[in-house]
């Protein structure tokens, strides 16, 4: 792979598609980015990631090289600094067949509040195959899963609210 294809640094541990809603957080300055692609789960589900922002000159001055056959040209360029694996990274990952939707925080950011819309929407109608299998049941699950709540059986669709043990603001260090 050409090193000019991604100079964000991203690997496949914060890659993600679709990008379906920005939301900035006024408590902590994060860029909060949720997807809605369900076609991109040879990697993961639907996702939220976290953009911590950099720092003004945080960036620099970068080379590409294009070639077309024999012909090599170059041209400079500045970029912002690298994202990478402490710029953006993946906070949380949807059920599947769902999409993260929604997001907000309480004012003293210490809870941030996170749609999951349609999960498990791929699940064929019932009666129409002679085995049915629900994609997801979230966010009941039940079989005795710790992270199931509630009756397992038809998904729906929820609110998730996050919240830090320490009582800290989400994103705080």
């Amino acid at each position: 792979m050409s090193p000019n294809v991604n100079i964000s640094a991203l690997t496949a541990n914060n890659s993600f598609s679709s990008p379906d809603g920005l939301w900035f957080s006024k408590a902590s300055g994060i860029c909060w980015i949720q997807t809605d692609d369900g076609a991109y789960t040879d990697e993961t589900n639907c996702m939220l990631l976290a953009a911590v922002p950099g720092q003004v000159g945080d960036g620099g001055a970068y080379t590409f090289e294009n070639t077309l056959g024999s012909d090599s040209a170059y041209i400079t360029t500045f970029v912002g600094g690298l994202l990478g694996a402490t710029r953006l990274k993946r906070f949380l990952v949807a059920p599947k067949g769902s999409e993260v939707t929604g997001l907000t925080e309480t004012a003293d950011g210490k809870a941030l509040l996170v749609n999951i819309q349609h999960p498990g929407e791929n699940t064929a109608a019932l009666g129409s195959a002679a085995t049915f299998t629900f994609e997801s049941q979230w966010p009941g699950n039940g079989g005795g899963l710790s992270a199931g709540y509630g009756v397992a059986g038809r998904p729906r669709s929820a609110t998730l609210v996050i919240t830090r043990a320490d009582g800290k603001r989400i994103g705080e260090a």
